[in-house]
């Protein structure tokens, strides 16, 4: 004769469960934008890429300014992430041909760079006030960074 497995008594008052399905869509509700990733280099463009889909963000990655101001001229993108030192346009040119465009962009934007000892790039970044990455950083870095930048657009 075969015994049935004992099965624990569970109190229900301790018992915690999560929702996946409102969490994913609170988050995708929460998060969901169009972002334009500006990034030369392949690599480092598709992993950029990746995590903001993952991140519910519906994102527009190109290889350089002439291509980004192409897409920008196509429609708006709620947040603009920007390598400084691209082929064809660099960020800072990208920068001012987009925000004589479309002047309400200039608060949407994040920069990136390696070239953090560039007095070029340190006084650009100061003149218009910029929310700046130091490659190499951590991708929490970013999602604080673009966190930031949509509170202040609200």
């Amino acid at each position: 004769m075969r015994r049935r497995p004992q099965i624990p008594y569970v109190d229900p008052e301790k018992v915690v469960t999560l929702d996946i399905d409102q969490e994913i869509k609170a988050t995708a509700r929460g998060s969901a934008g169009k972002v334009l990733l500006l990034e030369d280099r392949d690599d480092f463009r598709e992993v950029l890429h990746q995590h903001l889909a993952f991140r519910y963000y519906q994102v527009t990655s190109v290889p350089n300014g002439a291509e980004g101001l192409r897409k920008i001229m196509k429609g708006a993108f709620d947040l603009i992430i920007c390598d400084m030192m691209m082929p064809e346009m660099g960020g800072e040119m990208f920068y001012w041909a987009v925000t004589r465009a479309r002047p309400g962009t200039a608060r949407r934007f994040i920069f990136f760079t390696g070239h953090q000892n560039s007095p070029a790039l340190q006084f650009f970044f100061r003149r218009v006030n910029a929310t700046v990455l130091m490659k190499p950083f951590h991708l929490a870095e970013l999602d604080s960074a673009m966190r930031d930048v949509l509170l202040k657009l609200r």
